[in-house]
């Protein structure tokens, strides 16, 4: 314990600063004003028009949003009556008095409460501005809502850690880099939420880089600090005694040989994680400041239907894909391995691995002429055998591509994905099928009774790691397979980021967003996956 104490006074001395360091420094700093010496002046008009009035007046009135929001628009933008009336029907013209009388309502009870006084927030000040968003101006209201939690949030937390190090005796490693970590998310989270309300409620028009300040940036680089503190000390209590420096210094060559993967690792794996800032960006490449813009893409995304239909066939064929790639791998798998000829079993394993190494391209040729309409063999077998009367066009009904991209890939990978279960059966102990030849088992029982449980650790990691990727559908297949006729199910996540980031417009930012939104669907699926495996007293990645 008197090891420990070092590891347990730093962690807990940096879990204060922590704190001090969210008390008083600055979180966020607003761009200075045009014209404007000190403070920053709101424009209410602008805020009156984006509050919750058109949603009310809509709703009350039975008038589309649309043309409530035009209306109210003309009406700040100091049209005239006559004006505004051109845009509506006649029986339409009585909300002009309602939205003027409660737009002018609403900029008075605004005014009331004066332009902000600084430019610069720490804790304290970013509170009352963010409830001053909530109460009065009524816009952005969850991400103010984010902001005030995340403030707070991050200095119970860096208390709890310090404390608990401090006086609980049994409090881990593990659960302070637990905690530290969730500090970072959580600071994440509020830096995007403070980017949210001032380009929105605050009418910041133009947010950079620059003006986020350094609160949640600094908060994130101590808790990093704690991970990194906290997993040396767990390594020195773990290892204290086992591993001696001795050992390392006689091991020099080995580790120096890791250190280029380690490496490649950080630059190609984590290093393109910078690249996630574009979501929150109006990303241009040209341009030499982005423009940053909070949740923005995301909302564009999950109200694009494209999208929607994108999700939706990514995981329907994910599910496809994961449910016969397994049974047909480890069925495939328990036959090839019941095979006595060893010349005959090397022949088919052979076979059955030679599509895995065809490009999709070729492979897409191959299914398009099978599935022809004019000579394809597979509606000529159909016909045949009088299971359909004409031959079927099923590149042109959407409701036959999930089953095609999921037979493909049966076809294409069944033989290779089997490798690592036939590799699992032959550390399978041959007494215990003897034992089960000497009781009169015969090769179905064995299968079911001895090979099967043997590989089942097996089939539980690459559940989990599969599980990982069902967000991961596929490209190349639906790329080369889809057509405009069958877009609605053809359409996954991948393709549609291609379409977004090249083609349409080039919008690197929603192409970003999508691709943010699948890594946390899989990081998620991953954790439960492993979460249940352990549940069940199963093998699990960690």
């Amino acid at each position: 314990m008197n090891k420990r104490k070092p590891y347990k006074y730093i962690i807990a001395a940096l879990c204060l600063i922590s704190i001090i360091i969210s008390l008083f420094l600055p979180y966020l700093h607003l761009p200075k004003q045009e014209g404007v010496e000190e403070g920053y002046v709101i424009d209410y008009s602008k805020a009156a028009l984006e509050s919750h009035i058109i949603s009310k007046v809509a709703k009350e009135t039975g008038i589309a949003k649309s043309i409530v929001y035009s209306a109210a628009k003309n009406i700040v933008s100091g049209k005239d009556r006559e004006a505004v009336e051109k845009r509506l029907k006649e029986e339409e013209y009585f909300i002009i008095d309602i939205l003027s009388e409660r737009l002018n309502d609403k900029v008075l009870e605004l005014e009331s409460w004066g332009n902000l006084e600084a430019t610069t927030y720490s804790f304290f000040g970013l509170i009352q501005l963010s409830t001053f968003v909530i109460t009065y101006l009524e816009q952005d209201i969850i991400s103010a809502y984010l902001v005030i939690i995340t403030l707070i949030m991050t200095v119970i937390l860096s208390l709890i850690a310090g404390l608990m190090m401090l006086f609980r005796k049994n409090m881990t490693y593990r659960q302070v880099k637990r905690i530290s970590l969730a500090n970072i998310l959580i600071s994440l989270l509020g830096l995007i939420a403070i980017n949210a309300i001032c380009i929105g409620a605050l009418q910041v028009e133009i947010f950079y880089k620059t003006n986020w300040g350094i609160g949640f940036f600094v908060i994130s680089a101590i808790n990093m600090l704690i991970i990194i503190v906290a997993t040396i000390g767990e390594i020195h209590e773990k290892y204290e005694g086992i591993v001696t420096w001795k050992m390392v210094l006689r091991q020099k060559e080995l580790i120096l040989m890791s250190l280029p993967f380690v490496i490649y690792a950080l630059i190609f794996y984590y290093g393109p994680l910078v690249g996630w800032t574009m979501a929150f960006q109006n990303y241009k490449p040209s341009a030499e400041k982005q423009v940053w813009i909070a949740w923005d893409k995301f909302e564009v995304l999950f109200s694009d239907k494209d999208f929607l239909l994108a999700f939706r066939n990514t995981i329907a064929m994910s599910v496809i894909n994961l449910v016969f790639s397994f049974v047909f791998a480890i069925g495939f798998a328990l036959l090839l391995n019941e095979v006595v000829n060893i010349k005959g079993k090397k022949f088919v394993q052979t076979v059955s691995y030679l599509p895995h190494f065809l490009s999709w391209i070729i492979v897409a040729a191959i299914i398009r002429n099978i599935l022809s309409l004019d000579g394809g063999i597979f509606n000529e077998l159909l016909v045949k055998f009088n299971i359909i009367e004409k031959p079927l066009n099923f590149f042109a009904e959407a409701k036959y591509f999930w089953w095609i991209v999921g037979f493909s890939v049966v076809w294409k990978e069944t033989g290779w994905n089997s490798i690592i279960y036939l590799a699992s059966i032959t550390s399978i102990n041959p007494d215990l099928y003897e034992a089960a030849a000497i009781d009169g088992a015969g090769r179905w029982k064995k299968m079911w009774h001895i090979t099967l449980p043997g590989i089942k650790s097996t089939i539980f990691v690459l559940l989990i790691i599969n599980l990982g990727m069902i967000m991961n559908s596929g490209f190349e297949a639906q790329y080369q397979l889809k057509n405009d006729l069958i877009k609605s199910t053809a359409e996954v996540i991948d393709t549609y980021v291609l379409n977004k980031s090249f083609t349409q417009g080039a919008d690197w930012s929603i192409g970003t967003a999508a691709g943010i939104f699948r890594s946390l669907i899989s990081i998620i699926l991953v954790t439960a996956a492993n979460r249940g495996a352990k549940a069940l007293g199963e093998e699990r990645l960690y």
